[in-house]
């Protein structure tokens, strides 16, 4: 991996362009960049359908390099950021080898067959922000969003969790947004 210099900015909707230029990459790996448990134990991943704690979600596109989506904020504006052709390198520096997670198993070597994004206004006077992506393959969808798992699936504007049961991606929705975590698709311009 490569050291990431540049800080991500979060996602806007002037930004859709971006997230559907996703549509179509093969999806080759992935790699969670988590906070150590606190109890000094390895990654457990969390509760069924979701893995959490996580600071970003490095996803191997083959030719198209490494995206890295991670959580951003610049000042009152929060939401998801996204890297393309670099690795995470931030605050939380245990990775680990997602590609034979229950998430993300089936989807290995599949193509991304379109994208959906939810998203919020995260303070006053900022422009709506990314606080969701879905991907989906024609093996089914992953979303990864703004998150926390621990005790229940809530919202977190400083940590991710990834989706991958689909009556919990649907049911996820902060009170402060008016889509869940499902989203809606993003058509390509």
């Amino acid at each position: 991996m490569t050291e990431n210099p540049s800080k991500p900015t979060p996602i806007t909707r002037a930004d859709c362009a971006r997230l559907a230029s996703l549509k179509d990459a093969r999806l080759s790996g992935v790699t969670y960049h988590y906070f150590p448990p606190a109890d000094g134990t390895y990654y457990a991943g969390g509760e069924k359908g979701v893995d959490h704690i996580l600071a970003a979600v490095d996803l191997d596109l083959g030719d198209r390099s490494t995206t890295a989506i991670t959580w951003a904020m610049a000042g009152e504006l929060e939401g998801l950021g996204i890297l393309e052709g670099e690795s995470y390198s931030g605050i939380a520096s245990e990775v680990l080898d997602a590609a034979d997670r229950e998430a993300w198993r089936e989807h290995i070597g599949n193509r991304i067959t379109s994208v959906a994004a939810s998203w919020q206004i995260s303070g006053e006077d900022c422009p709506e922000s990314l606080w969701s992506i879905r991907l989906n393959f024609a093996t089914g969808s992953i979303v990864i969003a703004l998150g926390t798992a621990y005790p229940h699936l809530d919202y977190e504007p400083d940590e991710l969790v990834v989706v991958s049961d689909k009556s919990l991606a649907h049911s996820y929705k902060p009170i402060h947004v008016s889509d869940s975590s499902w989203g809606a698709p993003i058509e390509p311009t």
